[in-house]
């Protein structure tokens, strides 16, 4: 899957995700430091998955209206380990059929699917 890690993705988090194969771009590696509105522009011009800790994206989308990428999803709740976070990330990534395109996923302990909006012009 093509996901663009936000910068708040702890690195054993990235480099897991990349050892299953995933096309991970880490905006730590790619943009650190730029505002969210160049993250999710970032992720919906290079058609990615936004992995993100951060719950300003879905405000961003919904609310706001901004045009969204191809799948949020967002680790709503940290669990109690990194390598608890590790497996619900790659759960939800690994499922028999995952509705990740489309869906805003909110991962706590368990994977709730949001319908993404239509685009806006919001860009």
């Amino acid at each position: 899957m093509r996901l663009l890690a936000d910068e708040n993705v702890p690195w054993p988090l990235v480099s897991a995700l990349r050892e299953d194969g995933h096309d991970l771009v880490a905006v730590l590696e790619a943009m650190a430091t730029r505002p969210d509105t160049d993250v999710l522009a970032a992720a919906v011009a290079d058609r990615r998955v936004l992995l993100t800790f951060d719950r300003d994206f879905g405000e961003m989308i919904f609310a706001r209206g901004f045009r969204p990428p191809p799948g949020v999803v967002f680790v709503r709740e940290v669990p109690r380990s990194l390598a608890e976070t590790i497996a619900a990330v790659r759960a939800v990534l690994a499922a028999p059929s995952p509705r990740i395109d489309g869906y805003f996923v909110a991962v706590d302990r368990k994977a709730r699917y949001h319908p993404l909006p239509e685009s806006s012009d919001n860009a």
